[in-house]
């Protein structure tokens, strides 16, 4: 009796561990995730994308004075465009909380735009405040639109 009152004992404890894994494992992830969207799969040359981007996370996320995004084009793996150096102190300029959601337009320039399968990869700084020097914490990636 006393054995089986053991085994009992175990499976229980066994089983709350497995529980409170796999429900940590899905607190991190979703601590730390943002979706980030395109209006459109199909941009005209020249066009600007439109994206959405959620937070998912239970952190506010905070984004780069400097380099808010970057688009990167797909020629056998993803590769970014080159960009400028930025003149001022990368600081943290933008945040979203919690659910909130931000949708704003990409502006591209025509000439330096290339055709083919794009994505826009944006870095993030976790818990940040604003107007802090910017940390990069995390890349966050769109999913893949073409330019035509």
């Amino acid at each position: 009796m006393k054995k089986i009152l053991v085994f009992i004992v175990l499976i229980v404890v066994l089983l709350i561990l497995i529980i409170g894994w796999f429900g940590w494992k899905g607190y991190k992830i979703k601590e730390e995730g943002a979706t980030i969207t395109t209006h459109k799969a199909e941009y005209l040359q020249g066009e600007n994308p439109k994206i959405k981007i959620t937070n998912d996370s239970r952190e506010e996320i905070c984004f780069s004075s400097c380099y808010p995004y970057y688009l990167e084009i797909n020629e056998g793996g993803f590769e970014s465009y080159q960009y400028g150096n930025c003149s001022e102190v990368d600081v943290v300029e933008t945040c979203i909380k919690p659910s909130q959601i931000k949708t704003f337009e990409i502006l591209l320039e025509r000439s330096k735009t290339e055709k083919g399968l794009h994505r826009i990869a944006i870095p993030a700084c976790i818990g940040c405040a604003l107007y802090e020097e910017f940390r990069q914490d995390k890349w966050f990636y769109s999913n893949d639109f073409f330019i035509k």
